[in-house]
């Protein structure tokens, strides 16, 4: 599920925060394909697009939307819902809609990477419990009953995927796997201080 993650409550499980940069988000949406339990949609589309669903690891990593992904277990519930979003236009010939994947027990595969010089984000994987769903139900009706998700091979799925990233990983951080790349772009830019969504040259002024 979409959405603004401030309202979201602590039943979303399992969830593993990592370091990636570079190569390694290819590396781990390679892993994805092969594992061959997802289907794999973008989060958002381009605005005056449609969504894509993704055949190829390549295709992913590459497109413009490709780091901010929906993963759908196959066979595990109901279709993922396509939902259309509608923009305001600020010049004529600007898009007007764009649209989202959503549905109750897609995994999130979201990229973090640098940001700027001094800062490296967490790069994570998520997804809702049965109980979170539940509970959310009465207020998002157009993704359906989430008894229809069976919620066992969710988490088997996702928990697999998370197991593969942290075998990727050449040292951690905390509890935060660190992959090859992003163990290198760590160390050339000094980023020492881990404090809100990442890790950071400087210490946290707060």
């Amino acid at each position: 599920m979409t959405g603004d993650p401030a309202d979201w409550d602590n039943q979303l499980v399992p969830n593993l925060d990592f370091y990636a940069a570079d190569a390694d988000w290819s590396a781990v949406v390679e892993a994805v394909f092969e594992l061959g339990l997802f289907r794999v949609f973008e989060s958002d589309s381009e605005p005056g697009c449609e969504l894509r669903e993704f055949r190829a690891a390549a295709e992913a990593a590459a497109a413009p939307r490709g780091r901010h992904l929906e993963l759908f277990v196959v066979d595990s519930g109901p279709e993922p819902t396509v939902s259309r979003i509608d923009l305001l236009a600020e010049a004529p010939g600007d898009p007007t809609f764009r649209h989202c994947c959503e549905g109750w027990g897609l995994v999130q595969l979201h990229y973090g990477g640098p940001f700027g010089a001094q800062e490296l984000r967490w790069s994570h994987t998520n997804h809702n419990s049965e109980k979170r769903a539940a509970a959310w139900a009465a207020t998002v009706p157009r993704l359906g009953d989430p008894a229809a998700w069976d919620w066992p091979a969710v988490s088997r799925a996702s928990g697999r995927l998370n197991r593969v990233i942290r075998r990727m990983a050449v040292s951690r951080i905390g509890a935060h796997p660190v992959l090859p790349h992003a163990g290198r772009l760590i160390a050339d830019a000094g980023l020492r201080y881990e404090y809100g969504t990442g890790i950071h040259a400087t210490p946290s002024h707060g």
